[in-house]
């Protein structure tokens, strides 16, 4: 468990807080590349770390990421108008470029434009296209990152599928989830049969939560870490007391990435948990093939909202199945468990990850040995945040080849450990 005091220190991503000053010394997903498409085309909105930013492309294809509001006034200059090489403020007429820097000011006398202009600037950030998402850099401008190196953002855009959508919960939360997996897998195992049905769970639920299975099948699951130059490698196992034991194998990428477990025909993933703010999370799911198009069934399949790219509300980022709709659990069934509703495995993980509230209370849980990556990440990150105040870069952030790594299943026989995983 950890302290008031610590749990505050890694769910808190404002400005100027540890954790927030230590996500932005990496380069950080802001928008898809198709938000920002078409040069002079509408400005994007979003909030990130707690800070309202817009983004944009100009006549020249640049891309421009700003503070939200207008520094004459405070207006959101995602209403801005987006035209020859600038974003002009709708309401004073400001014109400001991509690096922040006022070009115009059509309503002020002459010499008095000519000298705000070299006083006033707006607050710009970093922008690089790659991979087809946007990033952003928002530490200070005297420091620099390099962009991560995933497998996935140097193919062809036909190998890959990126979509975003919110998780209504801290980062931490969807985080933790992405490291701990296997725990949902057993709990799905659970609820549904073949086919799954509503009305012949509950038995199974209770029956697999309550009753003692023969020893010989009992599950027994065994988690391991390896600290790597990004994160951790977590492996996970539920096979004992034999000469070999197969191992799923996961990964944690500081700050807030994690890779799902491969799906079936090749196809791998990832998945960043990028903070709003406090309360609020934007998940980009990243789905991948390293040596070939995606199929048009593959692609269609995520549409529709299979894998880990929830089906989402028409024109949003907002899920289909969300806190206000109460996930469109059916309830109609007495005994029946709501959750068997939910027959997307990486979907019931996000509405459990919600379902401990915005922001958990850490101090309350009570961990076991097989929440040793959990607590490692969160070591990491805080002993990260804490030597950042003191003066020393986070590593990772200047090490953007360590990232191209992948999850994977390896066998491992008696005696080996995830030390001899390369």
């Amino acid at each position: 468990m950890l302290t008031p005091e610590e749990n505050k220190l890694v769910t808190q991503i404002g400005p100027e807080t540890p954790m927030g000053d230590l996500f932005r010394r990496f380069w950080v997903p802001a928008f898809l590349s198709r938000e920002l498409a078409e040069p002079d085309g509408t400005p994007a909105r979003t909030r990130l770390l707690g800070e309202h930013i817009v983004g944009f492309r100009d006549t020249s294809g640049r891309l421009g990421i700003l503070e939200a509001a207008c520094p004459h006034r405070g207006v959101d200059l995602s209403y801005g108008i987006n035209e020859e090489n600038g974003l002009r403020c709708p309401r004073c007429g400001w014109k400001f470029d991509v690096e922040g820097t006022i070009v115009d000011m059509p309503l002020e006398p002459e010499e008095e434009a000519q000298q705000m202009m070299k006083d006033i600037r707006a607050v710009a950030y970093r922008a690089r296209e790659w991979g087809g998402v946007i990033w952003t850099y928002m530490g200070p401008a005297g420091e620099s990152a390099e962009l991560p190196q995933f497998e996935w953002v140097e193919l062809p855009a036909e190998n890959r599928f990126i979509t975003k959508y919110v998780q209504e919960c801290n980062y931490l939360q969807g985080l933790e989830g992405g490291i701990d997996s296997t725990r949902i897998a057993y709990l799905y195992d659970m609820l549904f049969g073949d086919p799954p049905s509503v009305e012949t769970t509950a038995d199974r639920l209770v029956q697999g939560l309550q009753s003692e299975p023969a020893e010989a099948e009992k599950p027994i699951q065994t988690v391991a870490i390896k600290t790597t130059d990004y994160g951790l490698l977590v492996g996970a196992s539920t096979e004992q007391g034999r000469d070999q034991s197969q191992w799923q194998l996961n990964q944690w990428l500081m700050p807030f990435y994690t890779t799902p477990k491969p799906e079936g025909e090749g196809l791998l993933g990832c998945l960043a948990w990028v903070p709003v703010d406090d309360r609020n999370t934007m998940v980009f799911a990243i789905t991948y093939h390293p040596d070939r198009p995606l199929t048009e069934d593959e692609v269609s399949e995520r549409r529709a909202g299979h894998g880990f790219h929830p089906t989402l509300e028409e024109g949003t980022y907002k899920r289909a199945r969300n806190k206000e709709n109460d996930y469109l659990i059916e309830r109609k069934t007495s005994g029946a468990n709501p959750l068997a509703s939910i027959s997307n495995q990486f979907e019931l993980a996000l509405v459990l990850e919600e379902s401990m509230g915005a922001i958990v209370d850490r101090s309350k849980e009570q961990l076991d040995e097989n929440d040793i990556a959990v607590v490692a990440a969160r070591k990491m990150l805080m002993k990260a945040a804490i030597d950042l105040r003191e003066g020393t870069e986070p590593a990772a952030a200047h090490m953007g080849h360590a990232y191209n790594v992948r999850a994977a299943s390896t066998t491992l026989g008696k005696g080996e450990t995830l030390e001899n995983v390369e």
